[in-house]
């Protein structure tokens, strides 16, 4: 028995090294890199479950121990009475041979052996393990347009397709299973069921889409049945006056444990600030080169350009490994039908990028660009659309006394350019054929109200400049020399402003009696708004509260002398007069929602590319929203008087990239194709359960010393 407590030593600093090591690799910053060792090598990660300071002061605990226990050699020379109690002093002078003290003292060891099982029990151990019979599996098949690659024949969602089957024939009796297509979004094709000719038939129905890849809400899915952040026990459990900001889990929340079988070819953003917890990932992807053959579309602009041509550009990516000369077919189109073309021949050097240009006279008919000669894998993104943005000025009514401030700016060339101007006296307001009739019909986009108030708002947007609308008012004395202290930065109408705060103004109205969702623009002191931006759906009413010129004529402010005041009246004109430019650069993909404006009260009818017809019922603002962009190519909106056309497309260029991804990232894990990322097992209950056998076991060693 004399080696029994060097053993003892020896064992407790062996079993402690392995917690030490982690800690400080955890430290170093390196715990998402020795978990993916760990789990190579043993299966085993780990997850910290206090914070990094927390663990390491727990880890101090042992050594704390040893401190206090070494304390108690410390003692004070005592004069006694009797010999008596020699021999008892004697027999405690051999505690000063340290090891012979240690060697008795079996509740340190108990205590270190404790300590050492807490630590493990922080550090939170996982063991990745098989799952058994009964398992539930999810099926992920990615359908995404980089699917319909034929470098895989037939193509490659025919090969997930095909090998989802073989999974699902794999498939013990017990065995619960579903089905989720993802691309942009993701659907539950099937949900969970023993019958496996539904699970099959589910398969067989995914088809092709034109979406591009996304996983997260794919994950998201899965997650939600495997992860569980609640239960209807636990909310059935919830006292009904729970304190907000103390709700607990009052019944634990159950996860299922589930093995995801990811078909895709692994083209998808990583997915970070995901955990796959109860999830195991296995990742399949298709057998496909090693080099893409691929040339695709990437971007298509449009833009005016002189004599009322039209200048398209668009960029084609060579992904071969050798340079490719192709053809670039540009047609415009009516309807379907191709009315003129257009063709360039093209040289793209490998794994290169190269622009193609057009110049045409037809800058209002959509148009398609189609790449020819080039026989790739995947003929998706070998055609695009635009639909040319008309160029459209505004249309602004100003009602008002002279005003050479404001008529210097709207008579300018370069607000001519963009906006039609009609110039009326306050006086005007009374006549019906100058205004009433005008704004009820909406032949207006923006009206400016200088110093004057209509009786009836129009169907426009306005600007009340020194005066308000209806429904708003103001203190009878207004606010003498206001300073601008504040501005919304991020408004349309203060964008690109800069040293507001030198603006002199002699006197402003304090608004009162503004509605719910008022944009309080410009503001001074005391809660003054200077400048408010009013909602009237669909509409908005900006009310600046001082005048430009008093009614005497008098400069009420310096503001006009500054850069400033032109840019903000040409942010107002361009943004609430809906001035369009005639530059096409944006992209709607397949999936995305599209807002089409229309006549308040009229329904739009959409038609597809595929000549499908989908009625809208328009909002109170005038506008529509239609998501069923799920085909590529350009789409007619209608609401009998108005006319628009939007173009869907793929120009992705990673959706394009064909190259084989042999692994994916999903949040601090890596899954490589053909692995499988089992779910772990939480092991830190056992540590806790052992170190609390072991304090008890401690607690008998020293009631039978007392006794």
């Amino acid at each position: 028995m004399r080696f029994a407590f060097p053993v003892a030593v020896a064992a407790l600093i062996a079993l402690s090294l392995p917690a030490v090591g982690v800690l400080f690799a955890d430290g170093a910053g390196y715990g998402p890199d020795l978990n993916t060792w760990l789990e190579t090598r043993g299966g085993l990660s780990h997850h910290l479950a206090v914070s990094l300071p927390a663990a390491f002061v727990l880890l101090a605990v042992p050594i704390g121990l040893i401190v206090l226990h070494l304390l108690r050699l410390r003692r004070t020379q005592v004069v006694v009475s009797s010999t008596l109690f020699w021999r008892a002093s004697t027999e405690d002078l051999h505690a000063n041979a340290l090891l012979r003290w240690l060697q008795r003292n079996v509740p340190l060891l108990l205590q270190l052996l404790a300590g050492i099982l807490f630590v493990y029990g922080v550090l939170g151990p996982r063991l990745h393990a098989a799952l058994g019979s009964g398992r539930h599996f999810i099926i992920l098949i990615d359908n995404s347009a980089s699917m319909a690659a034929t470098d895989v024949e037939p193509t490659r969602l025919d090969w997930a397709k095909a090998e989802a089957l073989k999974q699902i024939d794999a498939a013990a009796e017990g065995d619960v299973g579903m089905v989720v297509a993802f691309n942009r979004a993701a659907e539950i094709r099937q949900s969970y069921t023993t019958d496996r000719e539904l699970l099959r038939a589910a398969v067989r129905g995914v088809a092709q889409s034109s979406g591009q890849t996304r996983l997260d809400e794919a994950l998201r899915l899965a997650a939600g049945l495997a992860n569980p952040t609640s239960s209807t026990e636990n909310e059935a459990a919830r006292p009904p006056n729970a304190d907000p900001g103390k709700e607990r889990a009052y019944v634990p929340v159950e996860g299922i444990a589930a093995e995801i079988h990811l078909y895709t070819d692994g083209g998808f953003p990583a997915v970070a600030e995901f955990s796959l917890a109860n999830l195991a990932l296995e990742y399949h992807a298709p057998p496909v080169a090693a080099k893409s053959n691929n040339l695709a579309v990437v971007r298509l602009e449009a833009a005016s350009g002189d004599a009322g041509q039209l200048s398209v550009t668009a960029a084609v990516r060579n992904d071969r490994a050798a340079p490719v000369l192709l053809t670039a077919r540009l047609d415009a189109l009516d309807g379907a039908r191709a009315v003129r073309s257009y063709t360039k021949s093209v040289r793209a050097n490998a794994t290169d990028t190269v622009e193609v240009e057009f110049t045409v006279p037809d800058p209002e008919l959509p148009l398609r660009i189609a790449l020819e000669g080039v026989a790739d894998s995947l003929a998706l993104d070998d055609v695009a659309w635009v639909v040319p943005a008309v160029a459209r000025n505004a249309r602004v009514a100003v009602y008002g006394a002279r005003n050479p401030v404001l008529d210097a700016f709207l008579g300018s060339a370069e607000t001519r350019k963009v906006a039609d101007i009609t110039r009326l006296g306050a006086a005007d307001l009374a006549d019906p054929t100058k205004y009433l009739d005008p704004v009820r019909n909406g032949r207006f986009d923006l009206v400016v109200f200088d110093r004057c108030t209509p009786a009836e708002m129009p169907r426009a947007n306005t600007l009340f400049i020194g005066s308000r609308p209806p429904g708003v008012s103001a203190e009878p004395k207004p606010v003498r020399n206001p300073r601008i202290v504040g501005w919304a930065g991020g408004h349309p109408t203060t964008r690109g402003l800069r040293n507001l705060y030198a603006v002199p103004i002699a006197e402003a109205a304090r608004l009162t009696n503004l509605p719910p969702g008022t944009e309080r623009i410009l503001e001074s002191d005391s809660n003054v708004v200077l400048l408010a931006g009013v909602p009237r759906p669909p509409f908005t009413d900006l009310v600046l509260a001082f005048p430009i010129l008093d009614d005497a004529g008098r400069w009420n402010t310096l503001w006009p002398l500054e850069p400033s005041f032109v840019l903000f009246l040409r942010n107002v004109v361009r943004t609430y007069g809906n001035v369009r430019e005639g530059i096409t650069t944006d992209v709607t993909r397949a999936g995305n929602s599209v807002t089409l404006r229309c006549t308040p009260g009229k329904r739009v009818n959409v038609i597809t590319p595929g000549g499908r017809s989908e009625s809208l019922e328009p909002s109170d603002r005038g506008e529509s929203t239609f998501t069923g962009t799920s085909e590529l190519g350009v789409y007619t909106a209608t609401d009998g008087s108005e006319t628009q056309r939007f173009a869907v497309n793929l120009l992705d260029a990673e959706e394009s990239d064909l190259s084989p991804h042999p692994s994916v990232t999903v949040g601090s894990q890596t899954a490589t194709a053909g692995e499988v990322r089992r779910p772990p097992r939480e092991l830190w209950k056992w540590a806790v359960t052992a170190a609390l056998l072991v304090v008890l076991a401690e607690w008998w060693v020293y009631a039978s010393r007392v006794r």
